[in-house]
Order: C-alpha cells, then structure tokens, then sequence
C-alpha cells in the first residue's frame, strides 16, 4: 500500500526514495524479524537454514527485483518498445488501486477473536511516534527535498504491513496480536493518514522544522 499511496500523493518525484525506503525495510523486516521469531518460536531452525530462508526472501521480493532491475535499466540506459513501455505504463497507475484493495481482502481474511491490551502503546508507537521520530530527525539531518522527506514520513505513518502476520504465523509467535495489530492500526490509519496528508497538502507541515 505504501509505494502506491506515495506516488498518488507526490508523484513520479516519489519514485526513488520510496523504492529505496522499502528495500531497506524489507531487508530489515526480512532478516531480524525472522531471526528474533525463530529463536522465540516452536520451530527450532538449524542458524544456517534461518539464514538460507533470509536470504532467499530478501532476494526473491517482487519489489527488491523490480527495484534491481529498474536501477539496472537506468544504469545502462535502456528503454523498452514503445508498446511495451505504454502497458507497463498503465500497469503503473492501476498499482495503488490493486493495493488497497488487496489490503481490504487480506485483513477481511484474517482472524480476530480479541483485542489485546497490547494494542494500545502498539497503535501509538506505529501511527503517531515512528513518524514523528522519522519527521524529526530528517529535520534534523537536513538536505532533504521536500518530497524525500513527506514520502520517508507517509511511509512510516502507515500501518503495521501483513507481513508481520505472515511471519508470525510462520514462527508461532504473536500470532493474534499481530493479527490484531494489522487489523487496528489499518482501521486507525484511516484518520492518521488522512490527517497527516491534508497536513502536507496543505502546507500546514514545514518539509524542515529547522530551516
């Protein structure tokens, strides 16, 4: 949801440090993610196999590979048929529809018997402290366009990904709570996100708090 969400809000411009955002995260989310849930969790993987499967998820992502090869393409200058740049084109515009309404369907699918108490300080720190923080130290860091700042902040707003569920079904660790969290933090995002980019589009949020 979040690359789509990205380029609606603030263009093509959004591209490049959206991209490089979420091959970061992904990198992380893939590698320590699975290595702190295996080492809690029933399943006792063998080191070397935990680190196989890291690897392997790290590599085989869909956005880490279209990421490379759009690097990769750039790189040497290549461009495509204009046929074929023409429909990747339009399989571009339809990503963030497809996006949010696959997150609809996903979190329709996923159970919730309760709520945990946990959700509380969870649904803080994701929706209110983790882009606050990432807002202030871009800030304070500095040299930042305007859009690399917005879209770093948009994409810690956002909820927690259902790939935490996956992986905590996986591991049988969390498995509710990250249910849980997926479910609540998307219904709160709502209001979150809305309100953050009606901050940015209106220019009611400076792209720096020290100028």
């Amino acid at each position: 949801m979040g690359p789509g969400l990205a380029l609606l809000a603030f263009g093509e411009e959004a591209a490049v440090p959206v991209a490089l955002i979420f091959c970061f995260e992904n990198i992380m989310h893939f590698a320590i993610a699975p290595m702190m849930m295996a080492l809690s969790g029933d399943d006792k993987t063998t080191p070397l196999r935990l680190a196989l499967g890291v690897v392997r998820k790290i590599v085989l992502h869909p956005f880490i590979i279209a990421t490379a090869l759009g690097v990769g393409a750039a790189y040497i200058g290549f461009r495509p048929p204009v046929p074929v740049e023409r429909f990747l084109e339009y399989l571009s515009r339809a990503a963030a529809p497809c996006a949010l309404f696959a997150m609809g369907v996903t979190l329709a699918l996923r159970p919730l018997n309760r709520v945990p108490h946990e959700m509380v300080p969870i649904a803080a720190l994701k929706l209110i402290l983790h882009p606050l923080l990432c807002y202030v130290v871009l800030s304070w860091i500095g040299n930042f366009s305007k859009t690399w700042v917005f879209s770093a902040v948009l994409l810690a707003a956002l909820p927690t990904a259902t790939n935490v569920f996956v992986i905590a079904q996986q591991y049988g660790v969390w498995v509710q709570r990250a249910s849980a969290s997926v479910l609540i933090t998307t219904c709160l995002s709502v209001v979150t996100v809305t309100g953050l980019l009606y901050l940015i589009r209106h220019d009611i949020l400076a792209p720096d708090l020290f100028p």
